[in-house]
């Protein structure tokens, strides 16, 4: 399975961090998480193999991002690419890497090189003195197919929305948990059944969103807690990226159970990220944080594969805030039909 394949107006573009991920953890279950650093053949094979397939569109995108090491002679599958007549280039690849595929014979003006790694990798490089290549083109023509602006988290964000759009249900009824009107719901179950490869590349990028914001908290080994059906899926994978325990609190929900068993499940001497799979209002997500916190525990965040933001981010404390893939907010929720009101007239005098 390829997960990280996204389509655009002209090109296809594949994250190989992400397919190495996928290929270290659930097919040879090296169980190495999201600390895989060097990208081995079978995991090329599986992406050429994809692209072998592709019809119309030859221009493909591999993003190195991540990636501090390869396994021998890799470059030699990726040359057959190029002469079966697709154009390929390179994102975010390191100076080494290049010269150990032997590509520098290859010269294109349109390859771009930065000094210094760039500041999107999420693993410090193990010499600062490399170069790392913005974009290497594997072909001398002038067919900078790449904008200037290429960033992969908008081209993201752009398929993740298109793809969200045919999940957002009508609905009847109020959010009497949290007294407001949804116009309209996610329906994150279908959305995780149907969409098995984007749900997982999800929580990927979530999981190195959780590795940037507490990276010397992850290395204490906090627990990861969750509250329903759906974000123990998320939480299952999530630990096995990121190496962590879990804990799942059932019959947490829009109305509030307690039991006493949660006393001896929430330790005062452990920390805690609450895993979600989408934070509308955050009323669950309080519930239990407040228990975390009333047993004894130490509350560090709470994380989502979708957040609604329903108030501006200046306006909510860092340690309030969602940590999410993708944000439902004034700039999309018109498009993807997804609104919140409550009984009470608006105006601005």
């Amino acid at each position: 399975m390829i997960i990280s394949k996204i389509t655009s107006q002209n090109f296809i573009y594949y994250n190989l961090h992400s397919e190495e991920v996928v290929t270290s953890n659930f097919i040879e279950e090296n169980n190495s998480g999201i600390y895989c650093d060097r990208l081995q053949i079978s995991t090329i094979q599986r992406v050429v193999e994809d692209i072998e397939q592709q019809e119309g569109i030859k221009n493909i995108v591999l993003d190195f991002n991540n990636i501090e090491a390869i396994q021998s002679n890799l470059g030699n599958y990726i040359i057959p690419l190029k002469n079966n007549g697709f154009a390929i280039v390179l994102t975010n690849i390191l100076e080494k890497l290049v010269a150990d595929m032997g590509f520098f014979s290859l010269s294109n003006p349109n390859n771009l090189q930065k000094k210094q790694p760039s500041n999107d990798r999420q693993f410090e490089t193990t010499n600062t003195n490399q170069s790392v290549f913005k974009k290497f083109y594997l072909f001398e023509a002038n067919n900078n197919f790449l904008n200037e602006n290429f960033i992969p988290n908008k081209i993201f964000n752009k398929h993740f929305k298109n793809i969200l759009k045919k999940y957002i249900e009508i609905n009847e009824k109020p959010h009497t948990s949290s007294f407001v009107y949804l116009k309209s719901f996610v329906n994150i179950k279908k959305f995780i059944s149907h969409e098995k490869s984007l749900s997982i590349l999800s929580i990927y990028k979530l999981a190195l969103k959780i590795k940037k914001e507490w990276g010397k908290e992850i290395e204490k080994k906090p627990i990861l807690i969750c509250q329903s059906l759906n974000s123990s899926y998320i939480v299952s994978i999530l630990s096995s990226l990121l190496k962590l325990d879990i804990l799942i609190l059932d019959k947490i929900g829009p109305i509030n159970k307690l039991y006493t068993r949660l006393g001896n499940s929430i330790s005062n001497e452990r920390k805690y990220i609450v895993v979600s799979d989408m934070v509308c209002l955050g009323t669950e997500v309080k519930i239990v944080k407040n228990l975390i916190e009333f047993i004894g525990g130490k509350y560090l965040g709470n994380v989502s594969i979708i957040k609604a933001e329903t108030l501006k981010k200046s306006d909510i404390s860092r340690k309030d805030a969602t940590l999410s893939v993708f944000s439902i907010d004034k700039t999309n929720n018109k498009e993807l039909n997804y609104y919140i009101t409550t009984e009470l007239e608006f105006t601005n005098e």
